[in-house]
């Protein structure tokens, strides 16, 4: 009977610990980050990840993760460019009282095609985040992305 809950306890621990976590990749310098086969700079690039994409940690070696990237690509990265997303709240304001709107877009980065227009005290509930892009559900009806920095409570 001890045995049996001891190993109880080692599944229970180890399942926890292998638990996924939702990272976003931060470098914002080069832009990239270089998903490798092993955990370590000499191992080959499998692919580079843009700055701000996501990824779910599968497994930690020391200042490595073993990490699946949101292109469905496997392999490791440094965990020093990866941080946790920032809790945004649900519901914000377009602030733009310069030019007046904000681009509602495709995707989390500029060179997405414009959907619309969201004009300056309009607003949005926050659907996900990748690094200083959010996808937003627009009072109007229209979903896609916006650049955060245009966003207030």
């Amino acid at each position: 009977m001890v045995r049996f809950i001891s190993f109880l306890v080692i599944a229970l621990v180890m399942a926890v610990s292998a638990r996924a976590e939702l990272l976003y990749v931060n470098s914002p310098n080069d832009g990239f980050l270089n998903l490798r086969t092993g955990p370590g700079g000499g191992f080959n690039v499998i692919m580079r990840m843009g700055h701000g994409t996501s990824v779910n940690t599968l497994e930690i070696a020391g200042n490595w993760a073993r990490v699946e990237h949101q292109s469905g690509a496997v392999g490791w990265a440094h965990r020093k460019y990866m941080v946790r997303p920032v809790a945004t709240p649900a519901r914000l304001f377009v602030y733009s009282p310069g030019d007046g709107f904000l681009n509602l877009r495709t995707g989390p980065g500029s060179g997405f095609t414009i959907i619309t227009r969201m004009y300056h005290g309009s607003w949005v509930e926050v659907l996900e985040r990748r690094g200083n892009w959010v996808r937003v559900f627009h009072e109007y009806g229209d979903e896609g992305w916006a650049y955060i920095k245009y966003l207030r409570q």
